[in-house]
């Protein structure tokens, strides 16, 4: 490996001396390029720990040390603005970002051709240059997305291209990291001392890359070969090898970013009354044993980082092509895009076994599957059916089951649509690495949500200042969720509160935060009016709703996203259209009596809050959309009562009444969506609430599946594809279409 080859035909072979001298060089390089992956990850990890700023301090450091920035530094640093960026959308900010990826683009594909064509082999697993082509592929990916937010067609065809060299790129490196899995053997479980150091009688006959000093024989597994004598005893090759390994162990162990351990601060639960921390005692379990038991501390940084990496991209790049729709989806396919939902989510899965950011993004990017504002897994739509254990049962012990990461190769697709405590267990594992983070937290807040604990939810998210949240979009995120889970309860009042509040910080929606936080108000006036709460402030209560139901749409103009406005913005313009029409109609005052269906319930649909309400809640619901009437209701607009009995059939099915709520479906909602005759569908096209439309055919499939299970699997089938084929072009199409796809293919799946 370390002969240099003579460039000039007639040159003089080198010497002994001049060999062992280049030798060192590389093997130096080697050993610096690892410290500079460390210090990137490090960076990044404070960033996910909401300490920006201490992240690119430490970047900037290694820039200065290097005398110029380095591949993976400038990497972290576009991983760090592409966050910046896509939580505010700010122009300045996108651009910023932009600029450096497209740095990091080239950076990367100098480094890959430069390791190719000099072969520096940095692993024992992986070709020359793999590492910087996971580098680069990922910088193709951030920048596609970057772009794909640009309002040019141009841009967005760009975009395409980059998405698409990307998939190849990954579709190879997913080849070697697969036969690289099966190279490798994994370890047992060694103690952290075995695994660093070990005293100067042991034998490194079993270790190429072994240092000896005069009091210890330190093994690195950073280094892909045998060592010269020479090498083995220099004294600055072993100050780094050694220097990475406490790098690489203090990263596993959470004390880059903090004093003490993560695992000092590991809970058995969620929430703040309920938690409680590991009893170490009782488990017998240390750091060091957690460690052992956790990861693989005989991996070497470099392969980490190619295996984490080419998972986590590839892996979303799966899933996000399974969930595109068909129409878009079918296009895609004929130039070589195609996603497998399955494979994406183990592939994901796998990324989050590394203690890494890759495994970090990866864990954000199923938290936000499975237990996001609107989920793509409905709680109700459990195909396969719930096994009732979850497939880590013990809380006893925090050591996931799936110590292996190729174990995830192997995971059930009933274990990707219910993982259970293996989700539970990775989120308490980050809150535990991040402690100064409120995004962890409010992922913690959004799965005891999830869990039908709303109070214990809102304890969480009350328990932080999100004034001292230094990333903006987190902060506004947290208020966001706040207010939604208020509205979930029925506190519509503070909800809207958080609502206002939120309009003083957040740059986008201010239309629709105003707007709902109008619907909250109206709410709470018809509690009043029914009886169902006792106040003096009704009269205030329909003041502001008004006041900032009408003023919603003015604000359009002011705050859009890239000059355009948000679906929700565009469908709260068409909701405060009808209302106006109505009131009209009726000749009335106030639009607040020209408003028959409650647009709270609306909302509430969109981000999954019926499946989030406790029975209290269900039963409240049930009271608003039956009990209010007022001038809009006598008119009995077919429209309005379409969406009436579609959210309260919905409201039924939640409170075990499915069998009326299926029968208020079919004959007030479905009849006006579509007919059969001979067999054959008949869309009839609507356009009032388009959204509800789609809706209605997707929630009757799922009546079918609670009375029947999968004796009706046929039957389901056949309900969701009339919901996918009432195509529109609407405001929340996207929304409602990768709902309808997620829930096809399950079905589709059970099928086979």
């Amino acid at each position: 490996m370390f002969r240099v080859l003579n460039r000039f035909k007639g040159s003089q072979p080198k010497s002994a001396e001049d060999e062992e001298k280049d030798q060192t060089k590389q093997t130096a390089q080697i050993l610096r390029q690892v410290v500079d992956f460390e210090i990137a990850l490090q960076a990044m990890d404070f960033v996910l720990d909401d300490r920006t700023e201490q992240g690119l301090a430490l970047l900037d450091e290694s820039d200065r040390a290097n005398g110029s920035p380095h591949t993976i530094s400038v990497l972290a640093r576009g991983v760090i603005e592409f966050l910046q960026a896509t939580l505010s959308f700010e122009a300045d900010e996108m651009k910023k970002a932009t600029q450096t990826l497209m740095r990091a683009e080239d950076l990367s594909w100098k480094s890959k051709t430069n390791a190719e064509k000099n072969s520096l082999k940095c692993s024992s697993l992986y070709p020359p240059g793999t590492v910087y082509a996971v580098t680069y592929t990922e910088s193709l990916l951030l920048h596609a997305l970057l772009m794909l937010f640009s309002e040019s067609l141009v841009e967005a065809a760009k975009a395409l291209l980059k998405l698409r060299k990307a998939y190849t790129m990954l579709s190879s490196i997913i080849q070697l990291v697969k036969r690289a899995e099966k190279k490798k053997k994994i370890p047992g479980v060694h103690s952290m001392a075995s695994s660093s150091a070990e005293t100067t009688g042991s034998s490194d006959s079993n270790s190429e890359a072994s240092f000896v000093s005069s009091t210890t024989t330190f093994i690195s597994v950073d280094l892909p070969y045998k060592l010269s004598e020479k090498q083995r005893s220099d004294a600055s090759l072993i100050k780094l090898a050694e220097k990475i390994q406490k790098m690489r162990l203090d990263r596993l162990g959470g004390t880059h970013i903090s004093k003490t351990p993560a695992f000092s601060r590991l809970r058995e639960d969620l929430g703040l009354g309920t938690s409680k921390m590991v009893d170490r005692e009782d488990t017998n379990m240390t750091q060091e044993s957690y460690l052992s038991e956790e990861y693989d501390l005989h991996q070497a940084t470099i392969d980490e980082f190619i295996a984490s990496g080419a998972d986590l991209c590839y892996g979303i790049l799966q899933v996000v092509l399974s969930l595109i729709p068909p129409a878009i989806g079918a296009v895609l396919s004929v130039v070589g895009f195609s996603g497998s939902r399955e494979e994406g989510l183990r592939l994901i899965w796998k990324a989050t076994r590394q203690r890494n950011v890759h495994g970090c993004i990866g864990l954000l990017a199923l938290m936000f599957y499975y237990d996001g504002p609107f989920q793509f897994t409905d709680d109700d739509f459990d195909i396969p059916a719930s096994p009732g254990d979850s497939p880590r049962s013990s809380s006893v012990s925090l050591a996931r089951t799936y110590t292996n990461p190729g174990d995830f190769d192997s995971m059930s697709n009933q274990t990707l649509l219910h993982p259970g405590k293996l989700l539970e267990s990775s989120l308490l594992q980050a809150r535990a690495l991040f402690p100064h983070s409120a995004l962890w937290l409010l992922n913690e807040a959004r799965m005891l949500s999830a869990k039908g604990r709303l109070e214990d939810s809102m304890a969480l998210m009350d328990s932080i200042d999100v004034n001292n949240i230094h990333m903006r979009q987190v902060k506004v995120l947290m208020v966001f969720d706040r207010a939604n889970t208020l509205v979930n309860m029925h506190e519509f009042e503070r909800a809207a509160e958080e609502l206002i509040f939120l309009i003083e910080f957040s740059d986008w929606s201010h239309a629709f935060y105003t707007y709902f936080a109008g619907c909250c108000y109206l709410e709470k006036w018809r509690m009043c009016e029914l009886g169902m709460i006792d106040s003096e402030n009704a009269t205030v209560y329909r003041e502001r709703a008004e006041k900032l139901i009408l003023s919603a749409p003015g604000l359009l103009a002011k705050k859009t996203f890239r000059s355009k406005n948000l679906p929700l913005d565009r469908f709260m313009d068409r909701k405060v259209s009808q209302f106006k029409d109505t009131q009209r109609k009726l000749g009335c005052k106030s639009i607040i009596d020209a408003i028959a269906t409650s647009p709270i319930h609306e909302i509430m649909y969109f981000y999954n809050g019926y499946n989030r309400m406790t029975k209290e809640a269900l039963i409240q619901s049930k009271t608003l959309l039956t009990k209010f009437k007022n001038g809009a209701t006598e008119l009995h607009n077919p429209d309005q009562e379409l969406v009436n009995s579609l959210l309260l059939s919905i409201t039924l099915r939640r409170l075990n009444e499915a069998e009326e709520g299926c029968k208020l479906l079919d004959d007030n909602v479905l009849p006006h969506i579509f007919t059969l005759n001979n067999g054959k569908v008949k869309y009839i096209k609507k356009t009032e609430d388009p959204w509800a439309y789609p809706t209605a055919l997707y929630e009757r499939a799922l009546f079918t599946w609670k009375d029947k299970g999968v004796d009706a699997l046929p039957e389901i089938r056949e309900w969701l594809v009339r919901a996918q084929n009432y195509a529109n072009d609407y405001e929340l199409s996207t929304r409602i279409s990768m709902k309808i796809k997620a829930a096809l293919d399950r079905v589709e799946e059970a099928l086979q």
